[in-house]
């Protein structure tokens, strides 16, 4: 594999590697590293697949990166995690079933996107303080003048919504 193909390789595939990762366990950091060993493996690789075909080029990375992360986990012992081989293998085959039809998932990402700026600005603030702020619920209480439980419960609501029209989008190919 050259430099160009690997640079194509990675702007392809570098997001959905990252949220398998991400997927299977891997916390922030370690999905980071591991993606950028995902790559260098691949550069490695005297089996590359075939660049044009997607869909296998998408299931060799992500059979690199889960090795990769297996490893990492087998070195980190003190890991309260447990994650075998088999765990890993059902997991392979829900990404499968839920994200690949698109490919890479960059269909969920759209959808996403989408619905998250079709949503009302009170649902989004509310978003923004828990994901983007991380704010805890107490504190999202104190500043919206409500319980921890009634935050948890409009959480609750919203993400079943976003849920909903994220589904929806992607069954529809994006046509709502």
């Amino acid at each position: 594999m050259d430099r160009e193909t690997l640079t194509m390789l990675i702007n392809a595939h570098q997001t959905s590697v990252y949220r398998y990762l991400r997927y299977l366990g891997a916390d922030t950091a370690s999905a980071e590293d591991l993606t950028q060993d995902t790559f260098l493996a691949a550069f490695k690789s005297a089996s590359a697949p075939d660049t044009n075909n997607v869909p296998l080029r998408s299931a060799w990375l992500r059979g690199i990166s889960r090795n990769l992360l297996l490893a990492h986990l087998r070195r980190r012992r003190a890991n309260p995690v447990r994650i075998d081989s088999e765990y890993l293998e059902r997991a392979e085959d829900v990404w499968s079933a839920q994200f690949v039809g698109d490919e890479d998932g960059s269909g969920y990402t759209e959808a996403l996107r989408e619905c998250l700026s079709a949503m009302p600005d009170e649902d989004r603030r509310l978003l923004d303080l828990r994901y983007a702020h991380r704010k805890s619920r107490t504190e999202m209480a104190g500043m919206r003048k409500m319980t921890p439980d009634g935050i948890k419960s409009q959480l609750r609501r919203i993400r079943s919504r976003l849920a909903d029209c994220v589904h929806r989008r992607v069954n529809a190919g994006g046509a709502l």
